[in-house]
């Protein structure tokens, strides 16, 4: 029996289906993901050296968008498409498998500077640290800013140094603050407290630094954090808590005391038994004016998946007013100092066993596996948000 022969034309009919697939396949992926996606959704840090003015200036992490998803580290995978989006979307979108390695949801708000060389041919040698210890300060809190410098490796005291605090998007009244310096033999360093001159803002503050020291000349730079005044905070946490069984998963209830109405997100980290995480949890929903609750519910797969044991401790609670469309996006809550332990002692066959099943889920695996039959190769998901 001869084989057919494939004529051009057919080859090209084929080339267009092909075509055609792909394009079908990355639309829907993009229609998917459009709904999630919000400008600044990954804190990034960038750092920028001005070769020509000798100013080292460094843009800091904008805040997480109200609906940016925890990411996957990116470990080289060669498994499909398919494979690495069944794996990563076992759980419904509110909930994330959390290890030691999960650095950014167990240091909330976390800053990640690094030491860097300064700039210009007459600073060879020279390398400066500017840090702060948070990146994001609520009401009262103090925010701790420090300035290193090493010389060929060998720690420099900075001198003549000079800190000056600027609320970027407040208005005339919010004049820029001199912050008081001192050393402590290894760097100059200032405890800010901007509730003092700020506390009906909420946005972006910029300290700039002037700095120079024995062999360097003057050099600048600019460190930002994002801060929420005490009259600006939309709610706080009352320190109660309810813990329950809710089918299959363990729903735990924040209360909260809501100052301004709003559509909020909240969010915490689960600890096991011996004080190892595995587990984080989003709220994201209205909450009315006075007392409300939040519910984090944590799904019982990732108990089963981590052979977690209780009693459980939620810790690391934040969280945040969403207002899109507005500059700056969000107010912040302030975080609850501690963590609290279940009441209950749940045993782990109380925990659904079963992946997450939605209807989105199943849709986007029937379309990487209709998109593996046609040969379309596709090397990592583009998103994978579940509802």
């Amino acid at each position: 029996m001869s084989r057919p022969v494939r004529t051009p034309a057919g080859q090209h009919r084929r080339a267009i289906r092909v075509t055609l697939i792909v394009i079908v396949v990355l639309a829907a992926l993009a229609w998917w993901r459009w709904p999630e996606t919000q400008p600044g959704a990954q804190p990034e840090t960038e750092r920028v050296a001005s070769q020509s003015s000798g100013v080292a200036v460094l843009e800091q992490p904008t805040p997480p968008a109200p609906n940016a998803e925890p990411q996957e580290a990116d470990t080289g995978e060669t498994r499909s498409a398919l494979e690495q989006y069944k794996e990563r979307t076992r759980y419904p979108a509110t909930t994330r498998r959390l290890s030691e390695d999960s650095f950014d949801l167990l240091n909330p708000g976390a800053r990640h500077e690094n030491r860097q060389a300064l700039p210009g041919e007459d600073a060879l040698g020279w390398e400066v640290l500017y840090t702060a210890d948070r990146f994001f300060v609520r009401g009262s809190e103090p925010v701790l800013v420090s300035l290193q410098l090493w010389h060929r490796g060998e720690a420099v005291l900075p001198a003549q140094v000079s800190l000056v605090a600027n609320a970027e998007g407040g208005n005339g009244d919010a004049a820029p603050v001199r912050l008081a310096v001192q050393t402590d033999g290894k760097a100059a360093t200032a405890v800010f407290e901007p509730d003092r001159q700020w506390s009906g803002y909420v946005g972006k503050v910029r300290v700039r630094a002037q700095f120079s020291a024995e062999g360097l000349s003057s050099r600048s730079g600019e460190l930002d954090f994002f801060f929420t005044g005490s009259e600006r905070i939309p709610a706080t946490f009352t320190g109660a808590f309810r813990d329950r069984l809710g089918d299959g998963d363990l729903l735990i209830d924040v209360g909260l005391d809501v100052k301004k109405e709003g559509v909020f997100r909240v969010e915490g980290n689960l600890f096991d038994a011996n004080g190892q995480p595995f587990g984080w949890a989003r709220f994201e929903g209205p909450l009315a004016p006075g007392a409300s609750i939040a519910t984090l519910r944590f799904y019982g797969l990732l108990f089963h998946d981590a052979q977690a044991q209780g009693p459980y401790t939620l810790r690391d609670l934040r969280g945040f007013l969403m207002q899109p469309g507005h500059v700056p996006d969000r107010a912040d809550i302030p975080e609850l100092a501690g963590g609290w332990q279940t009441e209950g002692h749940y045993p782990l066959e109380g925990f659904r066993s079963e992946e997450n099943h939605s209807a989105r889920r199943q849709r986007m695996i029937e379309m990487y596996e209709d998109a593996e039959r046609r040969g379309v190769r596709l090397t990592r998901p583009e998103y994978t948000g579940d509802g």
